[in-house]
Formats: structure tokens, C-alpha cells, sequence
């Protein structure tokens, strides 16, 4: 497995972060983080783009026999995405999330803290990208710290995340992949 999350990539993202300890007792009871405030068009965000994935391949598969019909449910999905977006960034609470660099991976990420943390320590994390708007709650476990004179750098690796989740970090990488990637052990 370690030799397995080498492979992967990993990239500089700007997010909106919030992170929490949490006890390893509450991680196995809960998929996803519930020690966050969320409002329900986070949750919205994320279903529409699930429905988005499984509706690109019908929309290619329809638009070879009636492209017209799969014109007009392009349009549609734009309306609604475009609803969706607007719904989501005038409410999403984002008030007591740093906004700083990470360096993501579909397996972890790494990022700079003044919070003390110990390895193995169990992180409830939520998540928020920007372009396009969209959140993620899940749970991290401390990896390894480096310590520097002002603060600490902080490596996870993602624990028992959730499919979408990992499908939504995987396109957020493979995007920014071409221009700003370094392969990195982990």
C-alpha cells in the first residue's frame, strides 16, 4: 500500500479549511464529518455534481443518435448548475475556515499549522475549493510533522473517505495536474 500511494500525485491547491481532532471512537461511528456547521447547499453542492458525473456519459451516448435532445439537456444541466453555484456561494459559511496552500493528493494532504498535533492523531477536515465552488467533509489521520520555528507542517492521509469525496480530489488534481505537478513520497 505505501508503495501504492507513491504514485500519486500531488498539487498546490488554494482552499478554505477547517480542521478538528476528533477521537478514533468517532470516526468509526460516522462515514463523514458532523462536528462542523454546514449549510444545506454544501451538502446540495456535492450531490449535483455526483448526478453530474452519472449524467456526462448518457449525455454522450444520447448526443451520437439525437444530438439536438442532448443539446437542450446540456442547457438545462447549465441552469441548474448555474442555481446551484449561486445557492451555494451566497450561503456557505466560510467565516472560521483558513484560507490557505495545500498540497493535495487523492490519498492526503499536507498543510501549515500552529496547531499542535501528534502522529496518529485523528482530524475531522472540511474542505472548500474554489472555480469551481465545492466542499468536502472527511477525516484525516497525522502522518508525519515537521516542525519550524513558527509553525508546523502537517502530512494526513485521507481515512475511510467516501467515494465521491475521492472521485471530486481526484478531478481537482488531474485538472491541475499538467502545469503544476510534482511526484512526492509520501
Amino acid at each position: 500500500m505505501k508503495q501504492e500511494r507513491r504514485q500519486f500525485y500531488r498539487v498546490e491547491k488554494n482552499v478554505a479549511l477547517e480542521i478538528q481532532p476528533i477521537t478514533a471512537n468517532e470516526v468509526e461511528h460516522s462515514i463523514q464529518p458532523t462536528q462542523f456547521d454546514v449549510s444545506p447547499y454544501f451538502e446540495l453542492l456535492s450531490e449535483v455534481q455526483n448526478i453530474d458525473k452519472q449524467q456526462a456519459d448518457l449525455l454522450a451516448q444520447l448526443s451520437d443518435s439525437h444530438p439536438l435532445l442532448a443539446q437542450l439537456f446540456c442547457l438545462q444541466t447549465e441552469k441548474l448548475d448555474l442555481i446551484t453555484r449561486t445557492l451555494a456561494t451566497s450561503s456557505l459559511k466560510i467565516e472560521k475556515l483558513t484560507k490557505q496552500s495545500i498540497n493535495l493528493s487523492e490519498g492526503g494532504m499536507q498543510f501549515t499549522t500552529t496547531t499542535p498535533y501528534q502522529i496518529d492523531d485523528f482530524l475531522a477536515i472540511k474542505l472548500i475549493f474554489q472555480e469551481p465552488l465545492t466542499g468536502v467533509l472527511l477525516y484525516g489521520k497525522v502522518q508525519r510533522i515537521i516542525k519550524n520555528p513558527n509553525d508546523s507542517e502537517v502530512a494526513i492521509s485521507f481515512y475511510r473517505m467516501p467515494e465521491n469525496c475521492r472521485m471530486l480530489i481526484a478531478q481537482r488534481v488531474i485538472k491541475t495536474q499538467p502545469t503544476h505537478s510534482v511526484a512526492v513520497e509520501t
